[in-house]
């Protein structure tokens, strides 16, 4: 099979081998099995300790082997209990003739099932390393092509939500063409929030940290989208225990709390209320942002956090992702707890600078899902 690659207007022609599928990595390794032991019992009896009869006992490591490397650690623990009971006979019969023989036995069979596991957890790891790159490396692309589309967009809406500005404000507009524009100016604006988005996600930058008040921080949040909260006719309560400055990058922690915000304004109800609480300790200070709204089915919570996973029928599902950034970038830990129709609660804890990042309350403890 050959992979084609064109460079400079050549082609080349790079062999790559045809992958073994998974029934015939288990004909080899039952092949492999059936012969060794064939050979392990019609032509080493009597039992003798003999330079033969330990390389036939020894060969029984390459199916162990081979099994751990295609099929991680359960192929690893598998065929070695397959080969620890293929032996087990052997075994007793080397009891009755010689006790040496037998412990060599015994031995041999305890190494199989051990060099069958340690295989397999390497293999199992690096298996899981490999993925991780490989979304990574995605993530990466993505991110970049993320940040050109959404860079050149911007600029795009940029004149027209000018242009747009200057039409409405002149006053001889009917009431028609009024309403038209105000749907045009809503969506340009969900646009424009998308780009916002897509720039900040493929384009972040380490936080900054600086001395910030954390009922400053709070105020700006509520005064950010207090009118939009008023539209919706959602309670938005705001309460702060924290006293003393922390050391925050406060233009993320910003945004990170703004998207948790409007993430359970659109949960929520009319009548219903939402809260953001902040407090601190000697060692980090924690956010909170709870609503009485829809929750989060079971089966999203390991999601929640993936980009461009959303449930929303408009959105970019970069929000919440956007947040877990911004948390790790600071050394800290993130938890969502939710019960469908009973409301969603997220929890930002965020080290103070000198202090160490592992808080000690289990509340705190990175991506943990509770009821």
């Amino acid at each position: 099979m050959a992979d084609l690659q064109v460079r400079n207007g050549l082609t080349h022609s790079r062999f790559v081998p045809p992958r073994m599928d998974r029934s015939r990595k288990i004909r080899v390794i039952v092949g492999s099995l059936v012969v060794i032991s064939v050979v392990h019992y019609l032509y080493l009896f009597p039992v003798r300790l003999s330079v033969t009869r330990e390389l036939v006992s020894r060969a029984y490591f390459f199916p162990i082997i081979l099994a751990a490397l295609w099929f991680g650690v359960r192929g690893g623990v598998l065929v070695p209990v397959i080969v620890s009971v293929i032996c087990l006979p052997y075994s007793i019969i080397a009891k009755g003739q010689h006790r040496v023989f037998f412990y060599d036995e015994i031995l041999q069979m305890f190494l199989f099932i051990l060099v069958g596991v340690i295989v397999g957890i390497l293999k199992d790891r690096e298996q899981q390393q490999r993925t991780l790159n490989e979304k990574l490396q995605a993530l990466a692309a993505l991110g970049e092509a993320m940040a050109s589309l959404a860079h050149e967009m911007k600029n795009i809406l940029i004149p027209i939500r000018g242009f747009l500005r200057r039409i409405r404000d002149n006053h001889s507009l009917d009431n028609k063409v009024a309403a038209y524009l105000e749907i045009v100016d809503t969506e340009s604006a969900k646009l424009d929030k998308m780009t916002q988005d897509m720039l900040s996600f493929g384009r972040f930058a380490p936080p900054q940290r600086k001395e910030v008040e954390v009922s400053s921080l709070v105020e700006d949040v509520k005064r950010m989208l207090q009118d939009e909260f008023r539209d919706s006719r959602v309670h938005l309560i705001c309460r702060c225990e924290c006293r003393t400055p922390v050391n925050l990058d406060a233009e993320k922690v910003r945004q990170g709390l703004v998207n948790l915000r409007q993430n359970a304004l659109q949960a929520s109800a009319k009548g219903g209320e939402v809260r953001l609480l902040a407090d601190s300790d000697r060692r980090a200070v924690k956010f909170v942002v709870e609503d009485q709204g829809v929750g989060i089915p079971a089966a999203n919570l390991d999601r929640i956090f993936d980009p461009f996973f959303t449930t929303k029928a408009q959105g970019t599902g970069l929000g919440l992702a956007i947040t877990q950034r911004i948390v790790r970038e600071h050394g800290g830990y993130m938890q969502v707890k939710s019960v469908p129709g009973n409301g969603t609660r997220f929890t930002l804890a965020l080290p103070i600078l000198g202090e160490t990042p592992v808080p000690s309350d289990d509340s705190l403890r990175p991506n943990q899902k509770g009821d």
